[in-house]
């Protein structure tokens, strides 16, 4: 078993990336949902530009936008806090 080692916390290394894998891909897609949502707007001429299909406007409008290198370390800060043992 492989940890990450932190000054207070140890964890499994597995358990800790797949954490972190989830949080990193539900932050992303709500932010890519709510941008699309933003600039999509609610008045006449937004209907034509998203059409019938809101998912395809949404991929289209976002392809590319990762998180940044901040937002990582807070995810990994998060998650070592969600993992530690709770007699600590």
């Amino acid at each position: 078993m492989t940890s990450v080692n932190n000054t207070d916390v140890e964890v499994d290394n597995e358990q800790f990336l797949k954490l972190c894998d989830r949080l990193s891909a539900y932050l992303l897609e709500t932010r890519k949902r709510n941008l699309a949502r933003a600039l999509m707007g609610d008045d006449e001429f937004s209907n034509g530009m998203v059409g019938e299909d809101f998912t395809s406007f949404e991929q289209d409008l976002t392809r590319g936008l990762q998180l940044t290198p901040y937002d990582q370390l807070r995810i990994q800060s998060r998650v070592r806090n969600i993992l530690r043992p709770s007699n600590s």
